[in-house]
């Protein structure tokens, strides 16, 4: 890895904390002003429409702008990541290696389902109270594939390095 690649992924692992740390670390975060019991829906799995918008309610007018702020800060974070992730593929899998595009696409996908995600949350957040119960829908299988974007990057990458460990 030429000394560019290493700078660009060196300052976007320490965006990625920084992010991390203003979203949910600092004193005055987002996550901790709703308390460490409220889970925010885009770090679970799946959700029905009924429990976002039971969210955006149990958040309250002040959790709400709370929550508004956490997904912008959170665009910070997906840019980071998507340098992170683009420099491992890059550092891991050898760009003649036939996963090596596949990591690139798994990458960019989970990146543009992460966008849409705080795009789509934000607009059903903005709207509330009113409840549009098909976008909500959408987002949650959004935030699905998004997740399971992520895991097969994962797999992706567990398997290049399992196959140079043995010298496949």
């Amino acid at each position: 890895m030429d000394l560019f690649k290493i700078l660009c992924a060196v300052i976007c692992a320490a965006g990625l904390g920084a992010f991390y740390y203003l979203m949910a670390l600092r004193k005055g975060s987002p996550q901790r002003k709703l308390g460490k019991d409220f889970k925010m829906p885009d770090v679970r799995l799946h959700y029905s429409p009924e429990m976002l918008y039971n969210t955006y309610e149990d958040a309250g007018e002040d959790g709400r702008g709370q929550m508004r702020l956490y997904w912008l800060y959170d665009f910070g974070l997906i840019a980071c990541l998507l340098g992170v992730m683009l420099a491992v593929s890059a550092n891991i899998a050898d760009g003649r290696a036939w996963v090596y595009p596949l990591m690139l696409w798994l990458t960019i996908a989970r990146t543009a389902a992460d966008v849409l995600e705080d795009i789509l949350l934000l607009s059903l957040l903005r709207r509330f109270p009113q409840r549009r119960m098909s976008p909500a829908r959408l987002v949650s299988g959004v935030t699905a594939a998004k997740h399971l974007l992520l895991i097969a990057w994962l797999l992706s990458l567990f398997m290049v390095l399992f196959l140079k460990a043995f010298g496949i």
